[in-house]
């Protein structure tokens, strides 16, 4: 079986990927930089501080969470897709499809040591086994499913805070003039080799970001989107958008009026303390979480998919290329972002605010639009994307366009 040929792509497809890498780059920035690790004394340091706080809230407002959820409504869509393909030419879908999965997750692991801890790709290669669990139930099982995986990250927490508040950790003794964990960490960033920032991204990943993923029930949310995808491809509903064109509109809807309560409640409880301190009001966010921020992002995508069914898409062609890419300028971002804020590069770790880091992330993805532009110019795959498929299909795939 050979690969989709580019005449059948889903040009919409490409377009939301590329759209969802400029918020996954927005949201990311705030740790790639360091600023998320600085205290508030040290945010507030910057000459930029107020501009700072009103683009840290929007972000929370409008981006966080948001886009993961879109990449991986997109993901859940390429399973159904694959798996249609691979019945019509009756090979075999769930080794292929493991093996590729397999890849991804070696991709994201080296991604996550050398580059960025914060790294998605180990989590939807992980989850993306899950999903082949699911690849003979019903349309009604796989909305259930989808619907109790949203609700099982609340759930988890409110389990984990009843057991705090029934047993709650004797208080640790605190000495004022100690730095900040998190002060030590910054300065390893800034000051640290290459060598040494690698041993704070294994130890990142195993003592933080693991342990972070499973306590916020991340799995649970992305499966939750994987599985709405495999049902909006079932039901043909981003390939056939004039049909679909009502029930986007009711989307868009419900997914403003559900999303902006919610996420104005997310992005106000996100600027305290009160989610990880297991405090009463943290109880709120898991649940304005699991329905604003799919809320929104199931915006985002019928939006999108509206606006480039009329006739004013031409500028969301924009995307299409940066979308075609997107493993590729997923981790072009990281690369790039290390040589910006690493101390093996510009050292600007910890230094810049909110405001001028959007700036920055403009800058970035501008650039990967005018390269991806330029790219698929010449090859039909990005260069990630080309050794992904070749490792997938087991031999060297053709890069040069006819």
């Amino acid at each position: 079986m050979k690969p989709t040929p580019l005449s059948q792509r889903f040009d919409l497809l490409d377009v939301l990927r590329g759209f969802a890498l400029l918020g996954v780059l927005l949201a990311n920035m705030a740790t790639h930089s360091g600023y998320f690790f600085l205290s508030e004394s040290q945010q507030q340091s910057f000459n930029t501080a107020p501009a700072d706080s009103v683009i840290t809230w929007l972000l929370h407002f409008l981006v966080e969470g948001k886009f993961y959820s879109l990449f991986s409504l997109l993901f859940g869509i390429g399973f159904a897709l694959q798996m249609k393909r691979s019945i019509e030419f009756q090979s075999n879908f769930s080794g292929r499809y493991s093996r590729r999965l397999f890849i991804l997750f070696l991709m994201g692991l080296l991604h996550a040591v050398f580059f960025y801890v914060g790294d998605i790709l180990t989590v939807y290669a992980i989850t993306g086994f899950f999903l082949l669990l699911f690849r003979k139930a019903s349309d009604k099982t796989l909305l259930r499913s989808a619907v109790i995986f949203m609700i099982l990250p609340v759930v988890q927490y409110a389990i984990f805070w009843g057991v705090s508040q029934s047993n709650p950790a004797p208080p640790l003794p605190v000495d004022p003039t100690a730095p900040r964990f998190f002060d030590q960490l910054v300065l390893q960033y800034q000051t640290g080799s290459f060598a040494d920032i690698i041993k704070n991204n294994i130890g990142g990943l195993i003592f933080g970001r693991y342990p972070e993923l499973i306590f916020t029930g991340r799995f649970f949310r992305v499966l939750a989107m994987f599985l709405l995808g495999f049902y909006a491809t079932r039901k043909m509903i981003f390939a056939n958008i004039e049909t679909n064109r009502l029930f986007l509109r009711k989307v868009m809807i419900w997914g403003l009026v559900i999303g902006i309560p919610c996420n104005i409640a997310l992005a106000t409880l996100m600027e305290t303390d009160t989610y990880y301190g297991m405090q009463p009001l943290g109880l709120i966010q898991p649940i304005v979480y699991a329905f604003g921020v799919p809320a929104l992002s199931l915006f985002y995508a019928a939006g999108i998919a509206l606006l480039y069914h009329s006739n004013k898409h031409t500028l969301l062609n924009i995307f299409s290329p940066v979308g075609r890419m997107a493993l590729t300028n997923y981790l072009m971002q990281s690369l790039i972002c290390c040589v910006i804020f690493m101390n093996y590069g510009f050292g600007w770790f910890g230094h810049v605010g909110s405001a001028k880091l959007m700036l920055i992330a403009i800058a970035i993805y501008t650039a990967q639009v005018i390269f991806s532009h330029w790219w698929l110019r010449q090859f039909r795959f990005g260069p990630m994307e080309w050794l992904w498929r070749s490792a997938t299909y087991g031999k060297w795939q053709s890069m040069k366009k006819q």
